[in-house]
């Protein structure tokens, strides 16, 4: 079945896969290394990771790439080696995806802000990710935009997508939860977030990130009266710990999972885990929504 297939199954729940960074940290990635590179250097760790969200019961799981625009690329001095990065990413997911599973394209933010926060044009950033996605185009089934803490860039990002492509399209927003409710970091709220989303030519309206499993769940059931699109999230494993210079996430898997099971009974379409979930983790969401 093909992922619009998928959206208009309404008995079925999209699985997504789970954290890749935390797994790394967990096989010795050092603190100031960009992923991405590892998609040459440690190509083996990558596909094993791939590998084990496929395994665990993950539909579909993102390619190692998302710090791979020139512009986030660039403060590592790694923008040259940037087809050499997507053409092992996607080389690395191909050999170990499973029969009727997908790979989503995964576009994170450039790390570049517009003013007066940063420097950063909205045509630095529509080449960039162009270039990024022409990379990615021929390798993938759909695209998640994720992360992305600016609505403009947010903006900027589909465009890029859709000026190339016309696979499916899921765009995932960050939010911090404040006293007057979910907003993103350069202060738009969840609602105009959402609403003009709605107004784009994307397929699902999603969120990760920043937000654990509670207090996603309190946002997928504002957001669910924004929209009629189906609705992504990827919460993280609570709050992030830290210890010397690494980061953890403690969250219990079974509450994790209760909250993604709720999350479903609310109208979630898609769920799975961002910083600090596992394979263990998105195991222990399939079989909740074998049971369902």
């Amino acid at each position: 079945m093909s992922f619009h297939d998928w959206l208009e199954d309404d008995s079925k729940t999209i699985l997504f896969d789970g954290g890749l960074g935390s797994e790394l940290i967990k096989r010795g990635l050092t603190s100031g290394k960009i992923p991405d590179i590892l998609n040459i250097e440690q190509s083996e760790i990558i596909s094993e990771i791939h590998k084990s969200y496929y395994d665990a019961g993950s539909d579909m799981c993102q390619t190692n790439t998302f710090g791979s625009t020139p512009l986030n690329l660039s403060h590592y001095n790694l923008e040259i080696r940037i087809e050499e990065i997507i053409e092992n990413a996607l080389e690395n997911i191909k050999k170990v995806r499973l029969s009727g599973c997908l790979i989503v394209g995964d576009i994170g933010p450039t790390g570049e802000f517009r003013p007066p926060v940063g420097n950063a044009s909205s045509d630095e950033w529509y080449s960039s990710f162009s270039i990024q996605v022409k990379l990615l185009e021929t390798g993938v089934d759909l695209w998640h935009i994720e992360t992305i803490s600016d609505l403009e860039e947010m903006l900027t990002a589909i465009r890029a997508v859709r000026d190339v492509s016309k696979k499916p399209l899921i765009a995932s927003i960050t939010y911090k939860r404040t006293k007057k409710g979910f907003f993103t970091i350069m202060g738009d709220s969840l609602e105009k977030c959402v609403e003009t989303l709605n107004n784009e030519d994307v397929d699902v309206i999603g969120a990760n990130c920043t937000l654990g499993s509670n207090d996603m769940l309190d946002l997928l059931k504002n957001a669910i009266e924004f929209t009629d699109k189906p609705l992504s999230v990827k919460p993280n494993a609570g709050q992030p710990v830290i210890k010397g210079d690494q980061t953890y996430y403690e969250q219990p898997i079974n509450e994790f999972v209760n909250d993604i099971k709720e999350m479903i009974g609310v109208g979630a379409k898609i769920v799975g885990g961002c910083c600090g979930t596992s394979p263990k983790t998105i195991n222990a969401i399939r079989k909740i929504i074998d049971s369902l």
